[in-house]
C-alpha cells in the first residue's frame, strides 16, 4: 500500500479506495506508512477523474481522510465515493458478513469532516517600514515603477503602484506586499527588474519570522476584493496582475505568485466568477486543477491572443501582459514630461 508506483493498475487503485471505505466501518489501523501530526498516512496515484497522476500525489489515512496535492482536493471517503461515482454498498455487504457488524452507516448521513481547531494566523506588524517602502520618493530608483511610468504615463502608473501595494527596498528592488481580504499584511515578495521591466537578479519571499504553521498565503491583490466586486482574473505573476488592471478594467486582477501556488482554499473567499489566465506553458496543469474545483470558474488559453491575430508568442512562458505590452497602447497622458514625472515621483 505504501508509496505505490504509477505502474500499479486500476484494480489496485480501486482496492485502495475500498480499504479507505473499510477503515470507516472498522476503524482499522496498520503499522506501515509515514506519520504526520500523529496520523499514519499512505500515498498512491490519484484516482480522481481527469488526473493522469504520474507520481504518487494522493495521500490518505485509515481514519478516512485524503488529499491530492496536485488536484488540491481533499475530504473523506464520502467525498471520494461521490468524486468517483462509486456505490460501496456491495463491498459493505461483504464486510457485514465477514465481521458480523449489525448496522452499516449510510454514506449520505455521514457528517462532513471538521477541523480539529481553527488555524491561528500571524501577520506583519512593522507598519512604519511598510509605509516607508511605499513612499513615492523611492519610485525613481525602482525600475518597475519607471517602466510603468513610461508605459502607462505617470498618473496611471502611480495609481497602479498604490492600489497594488508596490514598494521599493533599499537596493531599488520592487516589493510586492501581500495582504488578505481583511487588510492584514501577510508577507512580501521582492524582485529586481531591469529598465525594460524584466526580472533581473534577486527574488525573495519574506515572512518576517512568522512560523510556518501561522503563515497565511492569500492571492496577491486579495485586499482589493473587499470593496471591488468585479469578476476576478487570476494570473501567475504579480507584475502581470498589476499591469493587467490598466489594460482590462472589467476585472479585478489577482496573482497566485507562481505556477505551483494555485490552491482552491485560497479562492473560496471571493464567492464570484473566477477567470484563470495561466502562462502558455502552464495551461494544461492549471486546466486540470481548475476543472476539478467546485467553484464558478473559467480558464483561458492565452496563446490565442497571438494566434487569432496571426502572431507568434514571444516565448513558451508568455503571459497575458506580454501580449498587451507589445500590441496595445493605453498611455493616458501622452504629453507627459520629465518635469511632470518629477512632480509625481519626487
Amino acid at each position: 500500500m505504501h508509496n505505490l508506483k504509477h505502474s500499479e493498475n486500476n484494480d489496485q487503485k480501486l482496492e485502495n479506495v475500498r480499504l479507505l471505505f473499510d477503515s470507516i466501518l472498522q476503524g482499522q489501523r496498520i503499522k506501515l506508512g509515514a506519520v504526520k501530526n500523529g496520523e499514519k498516512w499512505y500515498s498512491t496515484n490519484c484516482p480522481l477523474p481527469g488526473h493522469e497522476d504520474k507520481k504518487p500525489s494522493f495521500n490518505f489515512n485509515y481514519s478516512g481522510g485524503w488529499t491530492c496535492f496536485t488536484c488540491n482536493k481533499k475530504g473523506d471517503a464520502v467525498h471520494l465515493a461521490k468524486e468517483l461515482n462509486l456505490d460501496p454498498t456491495p463491498y459493505y455487504n461483504s464486510v457485514l458478513k465477514k465481521t458480523g457488524v449489525d448496522a452499516l452507516p449510510r454514506f449520505d448521513d455521514k457528517p462532513k469532516l471538521k477541523l480539529a481547531h481553527k488555524k491561528t494566523y500571524k501577520y506583519f506588524e512593522d507598519y512604519e517600514y511598510f509605509k516607508k517602502t511605499l513612499s513615492k520618493d523611492l519610485y525613481n530608483n525602482n525600475n518597475l515603477a519607471l517602466f510603468y511610468a513610461n508605459k502607462f504615463g505617470s498618473i496611471a502608473s502611480l495609481k497602479l503602484l498604490e492600489n497594488y501595494l508596490i514598494g521599493t527596498d533599499s537596493d531599488g528592488a520592487t516589493i510586492f506586499w501581500y495582504a488578505d481580504i481583511n487588510n492584514n499584511i501577510c508577507h512580501s515578495k521582492t524582485m529586481q527588474y531591469d529598465s525594460s521591466g524584466h526580472r533581473s537578479g534577486k527574488i525573495t519571499t519574506d515572512y518576517y519570522g512568522i512560523a510556518t504553521e501561522n503563515i497565511k498565503k492569500p492571492l496577491y491583490g486579495e485586499w482589493i476584493a473587499r470593496k471591488n466586486k468585479k469578476a476576478i482574473g487570476i494570473v501567475e505573476a504579480e507584475k502581470t496582475a498589476s499591469a493587467m488592471s490598466v489594460y482590462d478594467e472589467s476585472k479585478l486582477w489577482l496573482a497566485t505568485g507562481g505556477l505551483s501556488k494555485l490552491d482552491q482554499d485560497s479562492l473560496e473567499v471571493y464567492n464570484r466568477e473566477l477567470n484563470f489566465y495561466p502562462d502558455i506553458d502552464a495551461y494544461n496543469k492549471w486546466r486540470i486543477q481548475v476543472e476539478s474545483m467546485d467553484l464558478n470558474t473559467q480558464i483561458y488559453d492565452i496563446s490565442k491572443l497571438w494566434t487569432l491575430n496571426e502572431l507568434e508568442p514571444p516565448h513558451e512562458k508568455a503571459d497575458p501582459v506580454d501580449y498587451f505590452f507589445e500590441h496595445v497602447e493605453v498611455r493616458q497622458d501622452p504629453d507627459w514630461s520629465q518635469d511632470e514625472y518629477d512632480s509625481i515621483f519626487g
